[in-house]
């Protein structure tokens, strides 16, 4: 059984028409069948401040275990 490769794509841009969004969805076409691409809207994440670290948003407590199931990252900024 062929083990699919998980790739958890996001752009650095926030905007609506984002050229590099744009890119990022482009780039799904490009990847074999056994490859898998999750893109994952940044929107709602705040710039990191350690001292809400126990208190994440909720945003970033849904990004992150998602980074750590995927098996490569791509980002467009």
């Amino acid at each position: 059984m062929e083990t699919k490769l998980k790739i958890l794509g996001f752009a650095g841009s926030l905007g609506v028409g984002s050229y590099n969004k744009a890119l990022l969805r482009a780039t799904t076409e490009l990847f074999p069948e056994s490859t898998t691409l999750e893109i994952f809207d940044l929107d709602g994440i705040p710039p990191f401040n350690q001292d809400l670290e126990m208190d994440m948003p909720a945003k970033l407590k849904e990004f992150k275990p998602k980074i750590r199931e995927a098996d490569a990252i791509e980002m467009h900024h």
